[in-house]
């Protein structure tokens, strides 16, 4: 080393010999230090993306799915909710959620919107669904999806998807998510965002609280093995299947047109056909005019 530092030029040997002379006196008596704050500094940036870390969006997505079971066990049910009932997640914006104008991103509705879709399906038909599950009959895939934004989510502002049935056919079963926020006025009150009663089923309207966005998302269900497997299932069969009662869902289907059926109708809309959801596999066509008027009306 000290061959090496004497084959250099003398100003380049002074300068290293400065920068030699500053690091022993003012960096290495504060090494420690330096380390100590290097350390929480790396700790804060961890906790700050946590939930974009390998395997936190799969560990998030089992813990769902392991509730479903635990249920299922635990209450002797193949099934958690019902199919007129809705779901409910709840989750915080955290700073991996945020775009560049440090709001909720585009991409982040999408993500959360996962974890709504899963808990919501895994509910309503059971470890029929649950992937690896020796019980599994079912198999469920998603075929396109839709959000209209209406109002902003902030940085650490908590928030829940609400989930539910909006209308089916032989081929699809369609559901909604709403996105709401606490108001001001109802901060600090009650548990959760809309007290207990409503933990599980929600309610179609939120009360001191404003609406985000609306997104819906349409799904097939398939069965999982056998001869059959592949086979398309229709919406009502699959839910027999589980042993929900569809008798009210069947008389409401026989009423329909062309076996369109709409649960939750907005100022009597329904939905004349399913042709453009088939061909293009996005919601598009009168879902898309349904969904619009709920997001300027609801």
């Amino acid at each position: 080393m000290n061959k090496i530092m004497l084959a250099l030029p003398p100003p380049m040997l002074q300068y290293a010999a400065n920068l030699i002379s500053f690091y022993f006196q003012h960096v290495r008596p504060h090494q420690a230090t330096v380390r100590k704050h290097v350390r929480r500094l790396l700790l804060l940036v961890f906790l700050l993306n946590f939930k974009s870390l390998p395997g936190v969006f799969h560990a998030k997505m089992g813990l769902r799915i392991a509730a479903v079971q635990l249920y299922s066990l635990r209450h002797g049910k193949g099934f958690r909710i019902k199919p007129t009932d809705t779901s409910v997640v709840r989750e915080r914006v955290w700073v991996d959620d945020l775009d560049l104008n440090f709001h909720f991103s585009n991409s982040s509705y999408g993500k959360n919107c996962d974890y709504a879709r899963v808990k919501y399906v895994t509910s309503l038909f059971g470890p029929s669904v649950l992937p690896l599950h020796p019980m599994r009959k079912i198999a469920f895939a998603l075929g396109g999806n839709q959000m209209w934004f209406k109002k902003e989510i902030t940085l650490f502002q908590s928030y829940e998807i609400r989930t539910r049935l909006l209308t089916w056919n032989q081929k699809w079963f369609v559901i909604e998510h709403r996105m709401y926020t606490p108001s001001r006025a109802s901060k600090g009150k009650g548990k959760g965002l809309n007290g207990e009663q409503d933990q599980e089923l929600g309610l179609e309207h939120g009360h001191g609280q404003t609406l985000c966005a609306i997104g819906i998302s349409k799904f097939v269900l398939k069965h999982a093995g056998g001869s059959w497997k592949n086979k398309t299932i229709p919406f009502l069969e699959a839910l027999e299947m589980v042993g929900h009662d569809v008798r009210e869902l069947k008389a409401l289907e026989a009423k329909s047109d062309d076996g369109n059926v709409v649960l939750w109708p907005k100022d009597g809309l329904t939905f004349k056909s399913f042709n453009g959801w088939t061909d293009r596999g996005a919601a598009v066509g009168n879902a898309v005019e349904l969904c619009e008027h709920m997001l300027l009306h609801g």
